[in-house]
């Protein structure tokens, strides 16, 4: 049973908090335009029945996902290492992917029955980082399941602006990906390098490199020259995150296999 937090319990994880808030709000939204495909083909009013049935099936599924997987990662060192992987190979893949408009004419056939299931079970499999990530910042179960409070609050709530404003800026789309990659790394290196004692962000540190990694892409994309960079993240990073992809890339098939499906 999840207490509800004291105040100065909310004051002391603020920075925890509005992390969570960051990483959900752009890539809540970011799932949300790759679950709407699937069901694309419906009617508008059965579109719209079937997206929001998905989205609450999957939060609830999340819910419970978290009180389970939520003291497993936070345990055990092998959990820790294939989450923080995990992260890692959703930045490198996003990357590294073409991202074709692919002709998903298979899922013009399916009906409204099989594309409720067929959305919730894209929308849970894409949730999959969205738990990572909650687990990952914080160890305290209140915390880590407030990440599907507000799932459902800029989600259902906010989407639609949310949704205008990716779409204004899709560099908010790359932007998430080098969040979660970030927080796969530090995830990887405070479990790697916990025996040896090395000094940890804090959590409020955390937040300031959320903050800055986000503001930092926005300036880079409003830049009017930044083809010196592109030319350096083709001929360095793209083979770099290629090779780290590559074995990640088969470890995490499954789950991949079940999100190209809207991809």
């Amino acid at each position: 049973m999840i207490e509800l937090p004291e105040l100065y319990e909310i004051e002391e994880q603020w920075p925890v908090l509005a992390s969570m808030a960051l990483i959900e709000v752009l890539l809540s939204v970011d799932n949300l335009l790759v679950v709407q495909r699937v069901a694309e083909h419906l009617p508008e009013s059965q579109r719209k029945l079937a997206l929001r049935i998905g989205a609450f099936g999957s939060y609830f599924l999340r819910a419970l996902a978290l009180l389970v997987t939520a003291p497993i990662i936070s345990s055990y060192f092998v959990a820790k290492i294939l989450g923080a992987l995990y992260m890692i190979h959703l930045m490198a893949a996003h990357f590294t992917t073409n991202h074709t408009d692919d002709d998903h004419s298979e899922l013009k056939s399916w009906g409204f029955g099989k594309t409720v299931l067929g959305v919730l079970a894209v929308d849970f499999a894409l949730t999959t980082d969205n738990i990572v990530a909650a687990v990952s910042l914080s160890k305290t179960l209140w915390v880590v399941c407030s990440s599907v409070l507000f799932g459902i609050i800029f989600v259902q709530i906010l989407g639609g602006i949310t949704v205008r404003a990716i779409r204004r800026l899709p560099v908010l789309r790359d932007s998430v990906y080098v969040l979660i990659g970030w927080i796969g790394l530090l995830l990887l290196s405070e479990t790697l390098f916990k025996s040896l004692k090395i000094s940890h962000l804090t959590d409020l540190q955390k937040f300031q490199v959320l903050i800055f990694i986000t503001l930092l892409t926005l300036i880079y994309d409003a830049l009017p020259e930044n083809k010196r960079f592109q030319s350096f993240f083709t001929k360095l990073v793209l083979p770099l995150l290629k090779l780290v992809n590559a074995p990640l890339g088969i470890l995490f098939w499954p789950i991949r296999k079940l999100t190209s499906l809207a991809s």
